[in-house]
């Protein structure tokens, strides 16, 4: 079962989120904000992490850079609802897998998750190659609205 945490301050957004996605198959984990998802993410081991960009304390960015060496096999979504082109770029650029604005599309989540779970072996690394993460920064989707 593809293991999955959610990052958000916002209770409320990461409750639908973890609904959603269990409703959805999926085993799901919560945490409030990058210090609990550096500490969770050596626990748990997610294969996929939602990481919120505005949070206090450690943000997003933060969170994802240091995620990247202590977790380099989960692919991290970013979600925002505050987040600028350039801090999407900037997220990309880090080695998030995608980059996704609030409101959420939860049928463009779910094509996402899905698209990215396909790509993962049963250890949980990730087989994504350059071409393909070149090629998903080069798309015009949900996330350039």
């Amino acid at each position: 079962m593809t293991q999955i945490l959610v990052v958000d301050d916002e209770v409320a957004i990461r409750e639908v989120l973890i609904e959603f996605l269990s409703d959805h198959g999926y085993a799901v984990q919560g945490a409030e904000d990058g210090r609990e998802a550096l500490q969770m993410a050596g626990i748990v081991r997610p294969q996929v992490i939602l990481l919120d960009i505005a949070m206090p304390g450690m943000n997003g960015i933060e969170t994802l850079k240091r995620l990247r060496k202590e977790a380099p096999q989960a692919a991290v979504i970013m979600i925002s609802g505050h987040a600028d082109h350039d801090q999407a770029l900037q997220a990309l650029d880090l080695g998030a897998y995608d980059f996704i604005q609030k409101p959420l599309d939860f049928r463009y989540l779910e094509r996402t998750l899905l698209a990215k779970i396909v790509t993962l072996d049963p250890d949980g690394d990730d087989h994504t190659s350059k071409e393909a993460s070149d090629d998903r920064r080069r798309s015009t989707g949900p996330r350039s609205r």
